[in-house]
């Protein structure tokens, strides 16, 4: 509807609100099913968030607006066959249809993005690493919260298990910390400790990085996985220890 009453890139000149309304509407339907599409596909291989995740959205978005915009041209001319007539060239048309894709995209990676992040002053206690009854398989390197999710980052790939980030950590039988609300790090996954108390990140032996909450920072130290170095993280020699 809104798209509609603006009408973007000279649409609002085709005339007839009911006939722009339902280009719009069936516009944004096949976008949602084709981004929407693509978004998923990414988080699934990605971590999301991460440098690699942003480029892979960024060209997955470019790989759904082909069949956008090939649709919306020809919707398009079929309600206003004067529009033919004006020999809008395809690359033009795709612009368009990217540029609309990108906004969206970007604005949705950002919402869901601050939705898994905390407070720094919020406490980030201990990982209970108590054995469960229905623990979770393989090699574990990581915990991530997405929304009722969790995803759980292996040395080949991640994968989304439905259930609270609590009960994923109670079914951990490595030996871990939580740097975060919405992250839980094993101990043999962390390759290097990165940044300073103020602004501290753990990279994982399988490239991913995991954000440290301040309020964490002092558990991690405690649990011997760095040395303050005149105000700066160094990791200690060999494996991480635990209290």
């Amino acid at each position: 509807m809104l798209l509609a009453i603006l009408g973007p890139f000279g649409s609002y000149m085709n005339g007839g609100p009911l006939r722009l309304l339902a280009y719009w509407t069936g516009a944004m339907l096949l976008g949602l099913a084709l981004y929407g599409s693509a978004y998923r596909l990414v988080s699934m291989k990605l971590a999301r968030g991460s440098r690699r995740w942003w480029l892979a959205l960024a060209g997955a978005t470019l790989l759904a607006s082909v069949p956008e915009a090939l649709a919306t041209r020809t919707a398009a001319f079929r309600l206003w066959p004067e529009l033919a007539k004006l020999h809008l060239s395809l690359p033009l048309w795709f612009a368009q249809t990217t540029t609309i894709g990108l906004v969206a995209m970007g604005c949705v990676g950002l919402v869901m993005r601050r939705s898994a992040t905390m407070p720094d002053d919020m406490p980030a206690p201990p990982a209970s690493v108590e054995p469960a009854v229905t623990p979770l398989g393989g090699d574990v390197l990581a915990l991530q919260m997405e929304d009722h999710y969790v995803r759980v980052h292996r040395p080949a790939g991640t994968e989304l298990v439905l259930m609270p980030l609590g009960r994923a950590i109670e079914a951990m039988q490595a030996e871990g910390l939580r740097t975060h609300r919405s992250w839980w790090v094993a101990g043999h996954a962390v390759a290097a400790v990165e940044g300073n108390a103020r602004s501290m990140r753990l990279r994982l032996s399988n490239g991913v990085v995991a954000p440290v909450a301040r309020s964490a920072v002092i558990y991690l130290k405690a649990a011997g996985w760095f040395v303050d170095t005149e105000g700066d993280a160094a990791p200690r020699a060999g494996q991480p220890s635990f209290p």
